[in-house]
């Protein structure tokens, strides 16, 4: 076998591993919902136009950390049991999600500005899949998706529990309006 024919780095096989490793990202669990989720993680991967092994693996961290930075974000604005703290917590969690994904978004530019300047520079060395610095992301990034969409379920199913009073509004009865209506309305 040649160096340059390495079956770990061949690009069927890290797209197939790419699309696998975001299939957590976009599935709800429930059934028949792995072959949707393949379907938009492939899509969003066709919109990079990773020509590279190393530009599919900053492409595909690129959206997990986008996608568990937007899951820590919609907790924290529609969980509505959880303390003060725990939503800034999530916030922070956010900001620090997307900084790395905007880190790895500069990575993408630089690698294909280099590939576009000088495609003779190209080697085998500076294109090459980091699968240790991707599973570090990865894991990073379905640690706080995990965590994010676990706390929004609790606090659904506390809202959702048998007992629990949700506020309503107060019933109004329709009634025509008048000049007399109007000021009971008001004060009432």
């Amino acid at each position: 076998m040649s160096q340059d024919a390495d079956p770990m780095q061949s690009p069927q096989r890290l797209r197939a591993h790419a699309i696998a490793t975001l299939v957590p990202f976009f599935a709800d669990g429930s059934a028949g919902d792995e072959q949707n989720a393949r379907v938009a993680a492939a899509g969003l991967l066709n919109d990079y136009n990773a020509a590279t092994p190393k530009e599919l693996q900053l492409s595909t961290q690129i959206i997990a950390l986008g996608w568990a930075a937007m899951a820590c974000l919609r907790t924290a604005v529609a969980a509505k049991n959880l303390s003060v703290a725990e939503k800034l917590r999530l916030q922070d969690t956010a900001i620090a999600l997307d900084r790395s994904s905007q880190k790895s978004t500069r990575a993408l530019a630089a690698r294909r500005k280099e590939r576009t300047k000088n495609p003779n520079a190209l080697t085998r060395e500076n294109t090459k899949w980091d699968e240790g610095v991707f599973q570090l992301t990865i894991n990073q990034a379905l640690e706080k998706l995990t965590d994010a969409n676990a706390k929004l379920a609790a606090d659904m199913a506390t809202r959702a529990a048998p007992g629990v009073q949700t506020p309503k509004l107060p019933i109004l009865f329709p009634e025509q309006m008048t000049p007399s209506v109007l000021p009971r309305r008001a004060r009432g």
